[in-house]
């Protein structure tokens, strides 16, 4: 074989294969690195009474940070055992809310809180001193 038969045969298959390469369809492109779409805000909910209190923790003995009007929108972020932690999105203030005086949409007007009756103090009964002797009993 002689080197211009050799050329000219590698010519004819980059012709040939150049073609061919152009018949072929591209494939679909490769999928870019999917950004993960950004998490849903917290749910928002509206407060059904007058005043709320807004807590430091999820007890009414935690020590109370703020107040929450009615129809104050704050959107829930946690919950524990009856208690939500809320963001106040007027005031910007993150707390502890009872989740009873919360729903989900505004009210038309404020919802009434049964009043809590204190107990009247117990009067303690009266204990015999060891010094007095009991009366005697009749015959």
């Amino acid at each position: 074989m002689t080197p211009r038969r050799t050329l000219t045969g590698l010519v004819l298959w980059l012709v040939v294969l150049t073609m061919l390469m152009a018949c072929v369809e591209p494939g679909p492109p490769l999928p870019s690195p999917a950004a993960t779409p950004p998490p849903p805000p917290p749910p928002t909910y509206y407060v059904n009474i007058s005043g709320l209190a807004l807590r430091n923790g999820p007890t009414t003995a935690a020590t109370q940070i703020s107040t929450l009007q009615f129809n104050y929108e704050v959107q829930l972020m946690d919950t524990s055992d009856g208690w939500g932690r809320v963001l106040d999105v007027r005031r910007n203030i993150i707390g502890w809310a009872s989740l009873r005086y919360l729903q989900p949409s505004p009210a038309y007007r404020p919802r009434s809180v049964p009043r809590r009756e204190t107990p009247a103090p117990k009067e303690p009964t009266p204990t015999p001193k060891p010094s007095e002797a009991p009366p005697p009993k009749a015959m």
